[in-house]
């Protein structure tokens, strides 16, 4: 005799129930990938921003501490203070030379106050048009002597703080990165 062969397979309920779960799953993962699409961008646009920050300062640090200073390193001083040798108070901002233009620049304080297109930077380098993905990015440039705060001892005040701010265009939705290094005259 043969046994009947129970017949099975899913019920209205379970189905339904697979239906939603599998509509939430897809949901969620159509979101996340929105979110990935959205972002996918960033580490361009940081890395671009790394570049000119670390090219920027490259740049001003590979100039001498100052006008007074020789090529080479720097002048034999007693004492040495920026209030003995060039009358300047230790924490306060170097204003920049009028008149000189970027390529004149040779020294870390003609960069004070230096705010141009990330262009600027490569114009020398490039043909023109040839830069067009550094389009839109704002550098901005700060020298400040270090107060004492820093360092100590009488060396402390030969100490320049070089700040480099870098704005992507707006429309990355990333925020402006600061760069920092110090400059010593030697």
């Amino acid at each position: 005799m043969k046994r009947p062969v129970a017949e099975r397979g899913f019920s209205l309920v379970e189905v339904a129930i697979t239906i939603v779960i599998i509509a939430i799953a897809l949901t969620a993962a159509i979101a996340g990938w929105g979110t990935i699409a959205r972002h996918s961008a960033d580490v361009m646009w940081q890395t671009k921003v790394s570049y000119l920050g670390q090219a920027y300062l490259e740049e001003i640090l590979s100039r001498r501490y100052d006008e007074l200073t020789p090529l080479g390193g720097s002048p034999p001083c007693d004492p040495c203070t920026p209030e003995a040798q060039f009358g300047v108070n230790a924490g306060a901002p170097i204003t920049s030379k009028d008149g000189e233009s970027r390529e004149e620049f040779d020294d870390v304080d003609d960069y004070h106050g230096l705010t141009e297109n990330a262009v600027g930077l490569f114009n020398a380098l490039v043909t023109p048009g040839g830069i067009q993905p550094y389009e839109g990015y704002e550098v901005s440039v700060q020298v400040t002597y270090v107060g004492s705060s820093y360092f100590s001892g009488s060396d402390s005040e030969l100490v320049k703080q070089v700040i480099v701010t870098v704005t992507p265009p707006a429309n990355t939705g990333q925020s402006p990165v600061v760069f920092s290094a110090l400059r010593g005259n030697y």
